[in-house]
């Protein structure tokens, strides 16, 4: 009796060792098709046009420390009921970050936490600020801004941002 213990005690302690390395095998293969079929499966589909007159970057200050404040908008088209929740700028550190929709239908400019409608268009606005500066006088910021939807999804938007303040001096 005790040769087929340890024939089935060494089954069980390979089999579960398997089933352990399975497992651990399979979490990247989910964590894959989850980031790239979550628009798919959603049926979410978001276009981003920047709207380059009313994006741009000028110097920040809080106290004694300089910053950069980087401001943009970009119109947004839908394709089912979604909102945007955050943004942020590519590899750079984002101290403060404020993502606010046109308010829809409505001729005023009215930004709030609003929804980009289906099969509509509407502009977003995003205002970002960093401790320390991340620009230098007279250059444009070009990075990817990455948008947020209320489902997770991210859409990376290659933006450029113009300079606003006077022009350095040599």
């Amino acid at each position: 009796m005790g040769y087929w213990q340890a024939i089935v005690g060494g089954l069980v302690v390979i089999g579960s060792f398997i089933v352990s390395i399975i497992r651990w095998g399979l979490k990247p293969l989910r964590w894959f098709r989850s980031r790239t079929s979550k628009v798919q499966q959603k049926g979410i589909s978001l276009s981003f046009v920047q709207s380059d007159q009313h994006c741009s970057w000028s110097v920040a200050r809080l106290n004694d420390q300089p910053g950069t404040h980087v401001y943009g908008r970009w119109h947004v088209t839908n394709s089912s009921n979604v909102m945007i929740l955050k943004a942020r700028l590519g590899k750079y550190a984002t101290c403060f970050a404020q993502v606010r929709t046109r308010y829809p239908e409505d001729e005023r400019e009215i930004f709030g936490k609003f929804p980009v409608l289906p099969h509509q268009m509407s502009e977003v606005s995003v205002d970002f600020t960093f401790f320390p500066p991340i620009g230098r006088a007279a250059e444009p910021i070009v990075s990817d801004v990455i948008f947020t939807d209320n489902f997770g999804n991210e859409y990376r938007v290659r933006s450029q941002f113009s300079y606003l303040g006077p022009k350095p001096t040599s």
